[in-house]
Formats: structure tokens, sequence, C-alpha cells
């Protein structure tokens, strides 16, 4: 027979049409698809680029952003600042820099139960160091029994059916009050008298100050003395700070200015 219908492959053999047709189309050995065609380049460039997305939610899914209210930020605000005044007040005020040797520096402090004007009192400090001290002991004690006498008052106000008895511990604190008030007033004439002269002569001025300094320091003393004797129920009476730096902090500024 001629063969007619029939397709001869390379090597010679007779093949049919059909079946040449098939292996055209069957994809090679290994069931891969043929690298480099169209489809493939087109379904390569059709796949969306999602690792880094996911990458990025789960990223910020791990560290979300804090909020702070106003009012948290304010709080810690005025604490830092607190604490870097506090800090800059007590250097200025004890210590002065340059050598070895430390020097206290004098900062104005309002003492409204002394007359000394606020030369004299900057003279006390260089001159009379230990009794300027014992002045900024004495006002803390005259507020104390100022603040005490107000309590007493405000209770015999509200209860007045009662007063006998707010006046007799009222006339305990006013003595109290009055004796420490005389006391102060008494070192406070011999500070002037040496402050003038001092501006006069500076000489004899400092033999006075070297002569006066230990009486004046004994006397400040043995009146604080008697004052916080007095003072000392009221101090163990008044509220506890709370611990913490944040707590403690709030709790004396509402103690200071409400």
């Amino acid at each position: 027979m001629l063969g007619f219908g029939k397709k001869k492959d390379k090597t010679g053999a007779d093949t049919p049409a059909s079946e040449a047709a098939g292996k055209a189309e069957d994809p090679p050995k290994g069931g891969n698809p043929p690298k480099g065609g169209k489809q493939a380049k087109k379904d390569k460039g059709d796949t969306p680029k999602q690792a880094p997305q996911a990458a990025a939610q789960k990223a910020s899914a791990k560290s979300p952003k804090k909020r702070f209210s106003i009012k948290k930020i304010i709080i810690i605000l005025v604490i830092l600042g607190l604490l870097g005044g506090g800090g800059y007040a007590g250097y200025a005020f004890f210590f002065k820099s340059g050598g070895t040797a430390t020097e206290r520096i004098f900062v104005s402090t309002p003492m409204p139960h002394l007359t000394l004007p606020k030369e004299m009192l900057k003279f006390s400090f260089d001159h009379f160091p230990q009794l300027y001290d014992a002045f900024v002991q004495y006002e803390t004690e005259m507020s104390l029994l100022e603040q005490e006498i107000a309590r007493i008052d405000a209770i015999s106000a509200k209860y007045p059916d009662q007063q006998k008895i707010s006046d007799r511990q009222k006339k305990i604190w006013e003595k109290g009050k009055n004796t420490l008030l005389k006391e102060f007033a008494k070192l406070e004439k011999p500070v002037k008298e040496t402050f003038v002269l001092f501006q006069v002569n500076p000489k004899e001025g400092l033999t006075q100050i070297d002569a006066l300094a230990a009486d004046l320091t004994a006397s400040a003393k043995s009146a604080i003395d008697a004052a916080q004797e007095l003072t000392a129920d009221i101090k163990a009476m008044a509220p506890k700070a709370p611990e913490g730096l944040i707590q403690g902090t709030l709790f004396k500024l509402k103690k200071k200015f409400l």
C-alpha cells in the first residue's frame, strides 16, 4: 500500500497524523509546563505582592502607638519642672562651683514674722549663719502656731455653745506664739546695730560679730526648742505623704496651694 494518511517522523517510521498532532500538544515529560511562555509571564505578573504588606501589619500590631491624655502630660511636665527647679535651687543655695570648697549662696526668702529688711537678712546669712538658720525655723514654727489658732477659731465658730473649751485650748497656742515672737524680737535689735556698725567701721563690726554670734545663736535655739515641743503634736497629727515620687509630689502641691 502507498500509505496515504500517514506521516513519517524523522526516523522514517510511519506515524498517523492524529498521533503526531497529539504529541505536539502534550507537555514534555516530567509534567512541567514549558518555560518562557507568554502565559507563565502573565501569571507571574498578576501575582500581588502581599508579603511586605503582611509584615507591616504584623509590626504595627506588635507595637501599637501609646496615647497620653493632656492631663497626664501636664502632670508629668509639672513634676519634671519641680524636680529640675528644686535641684537647681538646692544647688544654688548650698553649693558654689569653683575649687574644692563649698559655700552657701543667699536666696531671698519671705520672712513675714521678722522686721529685718533684706540687706540685714543677707548680713545675717553671711556673718551669723547659724542665727539665720534659726530665723528660717522660726518662720516655720510661727506658721504652725497660727494655723492651729485659726483651726481652733473655726471650731469655736461652728460650735459656739462649747466656746469655753475652744478658748481654753486657744490660750495655750497663743501663749506659745507670743513667747516665740518676743524672743526673736529681742534678737533683731543686736543684728540691726551690728549691721550699721559694720557699714561704718568694718573692723569694729567684725569684732562685734565675733562677740555676739554664740550668744545670739544660743538664745534663738532655746526659743525654737520650746516652740517645737508645743508644735510636736501638730506635726504628729499631720497626714503622711504617700509613697512614690508622683503621688508624693502631688500631695505636697495640694498641701501647699490648696
